[in-house]
């Protein structure tokens, strides 16, 4: 009776117990599982989007980029402006899928392939971690418009301002003044680790020029900046501020109207025309043409027009032709003859009677002498050094350098800076070639031969010097001997700048100081001398400078030169049934300073002209130096001539107007 009564069966109690614990285990064990995958999901899987998230909401030290400092002329004229512009930018760490936003800003901007294969470059090259690294350049406001009423889907993208460089005169001083654009990998790795940091924030560095050589200058200081960002990389608020230090503006010898005349002076031709003071040794203008806008590469140039200036085989743009070597032709025979008087090979009374070619003893080839007494028989007659200059006689100075030989050549012309980089700051100018022995057998792997010294005697051959160093010889001539290497760079925040300069080049000393009266007045007689009842007496570029201009109020000194392409014989020259290609052409070449032979007024300035196929130095290039030689002297500096010395003997009539000049 007492089991009818029982009030608690333990055992079915017991059951639910268990069976209760057990879901509650299996339960709790799931629930466990879950948050298990949570976390793995969180922590794993979503590593990436959550770190980014959660780095989106913190303070960011970010860089400040200095302001570069700008470029003037010596009469203050900028050559190098900072203009501000608006970029597109991206920071990579808070973008979630970067090409779905590159489609979606396609759709609201124009992103070109280059753009795109740009942007890419500069992730790869990305040093610090949520740095802004931009997409496109130079936004219009309708694309600011577009991207800002679209930012709410577009994180991680910032409109961002910037100064950029701008060059005011485009062309005109691409290859003197050079150009900024974007840093590359192998710049990056070329920079020591404290000057990484200084460039950080900085996408541009000096490529080409004055912006390269003297990027240390103009680059400045980077500053820093604390700002607090939320999740889409906005900015909300600055905390702290490092100012950068801005670069600092420099002033050049160059003068921007010089310049341009130089380049209206060249014309259609391709060339060039560097133009020096002589006492300063400043660059006054250094013109390679054709050129291009150097504006193309600051933001990145395009593939397009890239590929236009760099498969343009005959205009070569990109081509400096200023630093870049050519034979230099009869410009050298003054230099040649300094050397002659120097060494005591010839004197004032020498004289050699031309026969219009010249043999060496016991070999039967003539190494002609271009002159129109060659067409009909006959040379130039009887010929001393200052004849043989202005009248450009190639046989006098076969003879002088056959006797002289190579190995004074090349140590007397070395002073001049031939073989040689005389100037301060333009180390990317080549240094030509001032041939020798020792070099030919080096290079060529050969004996020097008598064949050899007669072409470089009168600039061929062999021989190769750039019109960076005809205007420094000229200038150096001018200086009667004093050697000032030239520069580009004048001053340096309003203070003349004067650079050390280790190993200053010695000047040029000769036995005489005369001599440079000498060779300075048959340099003037180039120009100056005009024609007389014999028709061997004119100056080779005196009707094509002084006879064009009756009234020129000054004397320049010159010397012209033609410089062979290829070899075509003058019978083929002077057919008129056989058309030479222009690009087969000699190039004409001209050097000169100004004025000359003035008690009163020294040398302002020397110029060297180098006109590609333009066939005839003095009737071609001449002219161009006269153009620069007046606009500086006349217009620039506004001298007055005429107060200083009486120079209505220069000009006589001319009594032979039928004789052709020679060919130098």
């Amino acid at each position: 009776m007492v089991g009818k009564w029982q009030l608690k069966d333990h055992e079915v109690e017991q059951r639910l117990f268990n069976r209760r614990l057990a879901t509650a285990a299996v339960l709790i064990f799931l629930l466990f599982f879950a948050l298990i995958l949570k976390l793995v999901n969180l922590q794993i899987s979503q590593f990436e989007y959550f770190s980014a998230r959660s780095d989106g909401n913190r303070l960011h030290s970010q860089y400040v980029p200095p302001a570069r400092g700008l470029i003037f002329d010596r009469q203050g004229k900028l050559l190098a402006d900072n203009q501000p512009i608006f970029n597109l930018t991206v920071v990579r760490e808070q973008v979630v899928d970067l090409d779905k936003t590159l489609n979606l800003l396609s759709t609201l901007i124009p992103l070109s392939a280059d753009d795109i294969e740009q942007f890419n470059t500069r992730l790869q090259r990305n040093r610090v971690p949520f740095s802004s690294v931009p997409l496109k350049y130079v936004l219009t406001d309708e694309e600011k418009s577009r991207i800002s009423v679209n930012s709410h889907l577009l994180t991680g993208i910032s409109i961002e301002p910037q100064f950029v460089r701008q060059y005011p005169l485009g062309s005109l001083t691409a290859h003197s003044v050079g150009y900024v654009s974007e840093i590359n990998r192998d710049e990056l790795d070329g920079l020591s680790e404290e000057e990484k940091e200084n460039y950080g924030g900085t996408n541009h560095i000096g490529k080409t020029g004055i912006e390269r050589t003297y990027e240390e200058i103009l680059h400045g200081s980077v500053g820093y900046e604390i700002v607090e960002k939320n999740n889409r990389g906005q900015v909300m608020r600055y905390l702290d501020r490092t100012d950068p230090v801005a670069g600092k503006n420099i002033t050049l010898h160059m003068d921007a109207q010089l310049q341009k005349a130089a380049e209206e002076a060249l014309g259609e031709f391709r060339g060039a025309v560097v133009a020096i003071d002589p006492s300063t040794g400043g660059i006054l203008a250094m013109i390679s043409k054709p050129s291009f806008d150097p504006n193309l590469f600051v933001t990145g140039i395009s593939s397009k027009d890239y590929s236009v200036l760099v498969t343009d085989e005959i205009n070569t743009p990109l081509f400096d032709r200023s630093t870049n070597p050519y034979p230099p032709g009869s410009t050298i025979k003054p230099f040649l003859g300094m050397a002659g008087l120097h060494h005591e090979f010839v004197d004032y009374e020498f004289a050699i009677q031309d026969p219009g070619y010249f043999r060496l003893p016991g070999v039967s080839y003539r190494w002609g002498d271009y002159t129109l007494r060659t067409v009909i028989g006959g040379g130039h007659g009887h010929t001393d050094l200052q004849k043989a200059i202005f009248q450009s006689c190639d046989t006098f100075f076969y003879d002088l350098g056959n006797r002289m030989g190579i190995d004074i050549i090349h140590g007397f012309l070395a002073q001049f800076g031939f073989g040689d980089n005389f100037a301060v700051d333009i180390s990317y100018a080549r240094t030509g070639v001032l041939p020798s022995r020792e070099w030919k057998m080096a290079s060529r792997g050969e004996p020097w031969y008598p064949g050899d010294t007669i072409n470089s005697s009168i600039g061929q051959g062999y021989m190769w010097a750039t019109p960076l160093q005809l205007a420094t010889a000229a200038s150096i001539v001018a200086n009667k001997g004093k050697v000032v290497q030239p520069r580009m760079l004048k001053a340096v925040e309003g203070e003349d700048y004067k650079p050390f300069i280790e190993n200053p080049v010695p000047d040029v000393m000769v036995n005489d100081p005369d001599y440079w009266r000498y060779i300075e007045e048959a340099m003037t007689m180039v120009i100056h001398r005009p024609y007389s009842d014999e028709f061997r007496d004119y100056g080779t570029a005196f009707e094509a400078i002084a006879m064009a201009d009756r009234d020129m109020s000054y004397r320049m000194a010159g010397k012209s030169g033609s410089a062979q392409v290829v070899g075509i014989s003058q019978e083929i020259l002077a057919s008129t049934d056989i058309v030479v290609s222009d690009l087969n052409k000699d190039h004409g070449l001209f050097i000169s300073f100004a004025p000359a032979q003035n008690a009163r007024i020294a040398p302002q300035i020397a110029v060297a002209v180098f006109v590609e196929n333009g066939e005839h130095g003095s009737s071609v290039a001449g002219p161009i130096a006269k153009a620069v030689t007046d606009k500086y002297l006349l217009e620039i500096l506004q001298i007055d001539f005429a107060s200083f010395e009486d120079v209505g003997e220069l000009q006589q009539e001319i009594t032979n107007p039928l004789v052709t000049q020679s060919n130098d």
